[in-house]
């Protein structure tokens, strides 16, 4: 009982064909993949999720017993499709007397038989707080439904669903097509989260109809709501059903094949997740009870249910202390965004996420009820890149009457704040801006803060423009254009350790940018344009790299610069060309504040080779260009598909006002420095990074490029994994691999990268 095949597992349909139950879970499951391509992901999530409590918490009980609201939903056309109360309530009583094992015909057949410690209640309270019976009741036109979710909304003639969070929806219709029902397994929308049952396999009197006439088919629903699989995994007998204790089957039994063996072991046809008759069904089993409790505990995808009011003697109490409002609007994962309340004393108050079934960049209000007091507020995100600007603009606030108590978005693994609520005062901080305590000055000396910043610590602090001054409370600082000849200075404004050196040339250095601490002021032209580090930066860490030939998209633009007092530019840079094409090239451009013109033009195959560092120089004078006040430069690669790339880095640019250092009119030069053999690069390539590695769970991959499939192999060639990503991030869980060495392959537009790792 090993293999894990969630392609098998999404939605399930139970026919009634010729007496026998059937199931076309592949066709529903087609339907919601299309719908949704993160489907699949959000399922095997929750399977990690589920294997790793079963591994470690397994024997610790959440609570004595979870009881989960239900409100029935009765759609109907005729009266006979209007169910009484009194069916709905032996239904109940079935799905009760199931799952306690209190059910009048179990047996000792089976030594696993489990009280799963799960109950049902119809709810006392809608939504609203109203007392309810928990049975509604919605007249349509409608003659039958399928399977298309068609009666889980209002506008195709059925009903919306309450909140998924605090209720199961059962929806009572005809089907049609001889449908006993079909469930939605945890991770779906919840807006179609739920059971489907068919009003002629509903409950014990009335309409229900032998052999299903004994509630059983809205146990074995609740059961794939609940998680579970079918007791043969939907497989033959290499296929499982994830649960240890049930005996491996080839194929479903039908009507009551006692004793009927396959794959070595007698079929357990018994089983509530077997298509046996309803008088032949009698059991659910321990390893079957801790996959449903997987679902409730911390982090599962159901455990909303167990703080769910609806089945209360008494309606849900309005808060009578303070509210607070918890906006998240998420960013492109979710799965990353969890958050915390605590107390004075540390205690956990109250707390959120992950939120691995939430839509991308979708939005949520949880409302708390807090006791007056100071409590701390931690935003986290598992990835540590915040929920804004990478992986789209998520952000959260938290707010009571209307003040916002906290908020934010850029941080990283995880932020902090103290927030207070009627009346409560917040205990002194060094970063409070206030003096408390033993406080010499706001936020600062005492014994528990770091020294008050002075004129004279060597520090640049506060309100300080330089070290030691500038400022409301410094000296004024010594500049290198303040016009005077300070400190080491060897002339006016020019020369010493701080100041550009005097010179009788008439040159002077505009910039110099190395691109080590970020974009030095240029601007990233678009997709085709990206900030690299990897091994081609020839004087550090990090250069730009250019591709494909898309305009704007394939250049990087300087900031505003005023030449219009020089006579010439000296524009010096260093680049690596890595798989241009002959004919390809690079051009280097200057905008005069109105118009773009191309200055210099090396092309591949003639003026440089692929894998080896040039340097470059660019003279332009101002008898052949306008110097303008507002002027800038570009770089800009001009090839033919991503895969053929420049990489810039050293850009420095120097204004010449003397005439004796210019060689007439504009011109280029360039100069190899030496090759690189790529393979040198390979290993510190980061166009495809894999982290942690060695690695336990969670392995991060990161492409510089959009990764279109991912793949993981065996030591030995095996196909384990095989992924669509269309991300350039993608997150996978490894933890149920075996310890060992493994390879992971991507797949770009343009190319195919592998990599080894280790899974500890």
């Amino acid at each position: 009982m090993k293999k894990v095949l969630l392609l098998l597992v999404v939605g399930l349909l139970c026919a009634n064909s010729y007496g026998q139950r059937q199931c076309g879970a592949m066709e529903h499951l087609h339907n919601e993949i299309q719908q949704n391509p993160d489907r699949g992901k959000i399922l095997e999530d929750i399977e990690s999720h589920t294997a790793k409590w079963i591994k470690e918490k397994s024997k610790t009980s959440l609570r004595s017993i979870i009881t989960i609201p239900i409100v029935v939903h009765v759609v109907y056309r005729t009266p006979t499709e209007n169910i009484s109360d009194a069916q709905i309530q032996t239904q109940i009583d079935v799905l009760n007397a199931d799952f306690r094992r209190l059910n009048s015909d179990a047996d000792d057949t089976w030594s696993q038989a489990a009280d799963t410690e799960i109950e049902f209640c119809l709810a006392s309270f809608d939504p609203n707080g109203n007392a309810t019976s928990g049975i509604t009741r919605t007249s349509t036109n409608v003659n039958g439904f399928g399977t298309n979710d068609g009666v889980k909304f209002a506008s195709s003639g059925g009903k919306d669903a309450w909140p998924s969070g605090d209720y199961l929806n059962f929806w009572v219709c005809n089907i049609g097509g001889g449908i006993l029902g079909y469930a939605q397994f945890p991770g779906g929308s919840s807006s179609t989260d739920g059971v489907v049952n068919g009003y002629q396999y509903t409950g014990t009197i009335g309409t229900a109809t032998a052999p299903f006439d004994l509630g059983r088919t809205a146990t074995h629903e609740v059961g794939h709501w609940l998680n579970l699989r079918h007791i043969w995994g939907d497989g033959g007998c290499n296929v499982d059903d994830l649960v240890s204790d049930t005996p491996t089957s080839d194929n479903a039994n039908y009507g009551c094949a006692t004793g009927h063996s396959s794959c070595n072991s007698i079929d357990m046809v018994q089983n509530y997740m077997d298509y046996s008759d309803d008088a032949c069904m009698n059991i659910y089993t321990e390893g079957q009870k801790s996959r449903m409790h997987a679902l409730f505990s911390t982090g599962g995808a159901r455990s909303s249910l167990l703080n769910s009011g609806g089945c209360g003697n008494e309606p849900p109490e309005a808060c009578d202390n303070n509210v607070v409002l918890i906006t998240i609007n998420f960013d492109n994962y979710p799965k990353e965004t969890a958050w915390n309340l605590t107390n004075s004393e540390g205690g956990t108050v109250a707390s959120g996420g992950p939120y691995g079934t939430q839509t991308d960049g979708s939005t949520l209000v949880i409302e708390e009820c807090l006791l007056d007091g100071c409590y701390d507020f931690t935003m986290t995100d598992t990835y540590g890149d915040g929920i804004c600007c990478y992986y789209g603009n998520g952000s959260y606030t938290v707010t009571n009457e209307g003040s916002v108590l906290a908020g934010g978005g850029s941080f990283g693994a995880f932020e902090t704040t103290n927030i207070c609520v009627e009346g409560g005062v917040p205990e002194p901080t060094c970063s409070d801006e206030v003096q408390n305590g033993n406080e010499t000055g706001i936020d600062c000396g005492g014994s528990d803060c770091p020294a008050c910043p002075t004129c004279s610590d060597g520090v640049q602090n506060g309100s300080e423009t330089g070290i030691d001054c500038g400022g409301p409370d410094c000296n004024v600082c010594e500049t290198c254009d303040d016009g005077i000849q300070n400190g080491d200075e060897t002339g006016v404004d020019c020369g010493g350790p701080d100041c550009d050196p005097c010179s009788s040339s008439g040159s002077e250095e505009l910039f110099a940018h190395y691109f080590e601490s970020g974009w030095d002021g240029w601007q990233d032209g678009g997709s085709d344009c990206y900030r690299y580090s990897g091994g081609r930066s020839y004087e550090g860490n990090y250069s730009i790299r250019l591709r494909d030939n898309s305009g704007t998209e394939s250049s990087m633009t300087s900031a505003v610069y005023d030449v219009s007092g020089y006579s010439a530019i000296e524009i010096e840079f260093y680049f690596y060309p890595n798989s241009m094409e002959n004919g390809e090239d690079l051009l280097v451009r200057y905008y005069d504040g109105s118009n773009w013109a191309t200055v210099a033009s090396y092309v591949s195959g003639t003026d440089f080779n692929n894998n080896t560092f040039y340097s470059a120089i660019v003279t332009v004078s101002a008898a052949n260009y306008n110097f303008a006040s507002s002027s800038q430069f570009r770089f800009q690669c001009d090839a033919s598909a991503n895969a053929d790339r420049i990489y810039i880095d050293q850009v420095t640019v120097t204004g010449v006002s003397s005439s004796s250092r210019l060689e007439g009119a504009t011109s280029q030069s360039i100069k190899p420095l030496r090759s690189v053999s790529e393979t040198r690069l390979t290993g510190s390539d980061d166009e495809f990074s894999v982290y942690p590695n060695p690695v336990f769970s969670d392995m991060t991959i990161l492409s510089e490029d959009n990764i279109n499939k991912l793949k993981i192999y065996s030591i030995t060639g095996k196909l384990l994994m095989d992924r669509n990503v269309d991300n350039t991030r993608a997150i996978i869980d490894v933890s149920l691999f075996d310890s060992g060495i493994y390879m992971i392959s991507i797949e770009t537009e343009d190319e195919v990268m592998t990599k080894k790792f280790i899974k500890q």
